[in-house]
C-alpha cells in the first residue's frame, strides 16, 4: 500500500492506495475503517505493488502480467468508465481506469517507485531495472541484473537506485549516464531473500527486509556489515517501510505480525 496524502500513523481523511491479489487497486479514504472511493481496475493478474508520485496527482502499478499502468488520483475529474458507472447509480465503489499502459519486462514486475513526478523505476524477476517516462510514453534505460529482483527505492538525496534481489545482495546503482550500468556497491549481510528496501531522511543509511526473518540498517559507506538488527520476525520479513518524520521503521512479515521500531 501507498499513502496519497499521508504518512503513518495514518489519520481520519488520508487517501490511501492499497493493491491486492484479486487484480485490482483500492483507492480509499480512511475514517473509522476504510472507505474505498475508487475501484482500479485494469490488470489481469495479481497486483504485486503500486506507489504514489511526488505530486500525488498519479499511482504507478506493476503486476504478474508484466504490466506498468498509471492512474490518476483526481476526485474532481471522472474517466468515460466512471460517469457511466455513475450514471448505473452504481451503489459500491466507482471503477476507474488507468490513464496509460506500459509494456516491456518479460516477467512480473515486482515492485516500482518514483524518481520523479515523470519518471519511475520498476525491477522484475526478468533480472532488470528500469526506467520510463510517462511523458515519453515508453522506457528510456534498462540495467540488467544476474538474479531475480524483489524491491527497488531511489534517494534523491545520494541519486542512487537500491535493489533487493533473490541471491540475498542490496545492490546499489547510479541510473546517470553509461555508469548506471555498474554496480556503484553491494551490500552483504542478509542470508537469503532480500524482500524489502527502504532510504532513511540521509543520504547513506537505508533498511533492508529479507526471508531471513530479519530488518537491519545500513550505512553505504559500509557495505560489507551492517549497522544493526533492528527487528526479528519468527518467519519471512516481506516488507519495510522508515518513517522520516520521527526515524521509526515498520515492517511486516510472513508470521502475520507488523513491527514497529523505533532507531
Amino acid at each position: 500500500s501507498s499513502g496519497i496524502n499521508a504518512e503513518w500513523p495514518l489519520r481520519p481523511g488520508d487517501l490511501v492506495v492499497t493493491a491486492s491479489l484479486d487484480q485490482n487497486l483500492c483507492y480509499s479514504v480512511v475514517g473509522e475503517d476504510f472507505t474505498t472511493l475508487y475501484t482500479l481496475k485494469g490488470h489481469s493478474q495479481t497486483v504485486t505493488s503500486c506507489s504514489v508520485a511526488p505530486s500525488t496527482e498519479q499511482i504507478a502499478s506493476g503486476s504478474w502480467d508484466t504490466y506498468l499502468k498509471i492512474w490518476s488520483t483526481s476526485l474532481d475529474e471522472p474517466c468515460d468508465e466512471e460517469i457511466k458507472n455513475k450514471r448505473k447509480k452504481h451503489s459500491g465503489p466507482v471503477l476507474r481506469t488507468p490513464i496509460l499502459t506500459l509494456g516491456g519486462h518479460s516477467q512480473v514486475i515486482t515492485d516500482c517507485c518514483w524518481k520523479d513526478n515523470t519518471q519511475l523505476f520498476t525491477v522484475s524477476y526478468d533480472m532488470s531495472v528500469k526506467l520510463w517516462d510517462t511523458q515519453l510514453m515508453s522506457c528510456v534505460n534498462t540495467l540488467s541484473i544476474n538474479s531475480a529482483l524483489q524491491c527497488v527505492d531511489w534517494s534523491e538525496r545520494a541519486h542512487l537506485i537500491a535493489t533487493g534481489s533473490s541471491d540475498k545482495f542490496i545492490r546499489l546503482f547510479d541510473p546517470r549516464g553509461a555508469s548506471g550500468t555498474i554496480v556503484h556497491s553491494t551490500l552483504v549481510g542478509h542470508s537469503c531473500w532480500v524482500a524489502g528496501v527502504k532510504w532513511g531522511s540521509s543520504d547513506v543509511e537505508l533498511v533492508s527486509a529479507s526471508y531471513d526473518n530479519r530488518t537491519l540498517l545500513w550505512d553505504i559507506r559500509s557495505p560489507k556489515t551492517y549497522l544493526s538488527v533492528v527487528g526479528t520476525h519468527s518467519d519471512k520479513v516481506l516488507c519495510v517501510d522508515w518513517s522520516a518524520a520521527d526515524n521509526t521503521v515498520a515492517s511486516g512479515g510472513a508470521d502475520n505480525t507488523i513491527h514497529i521500531n523505533k532507531l
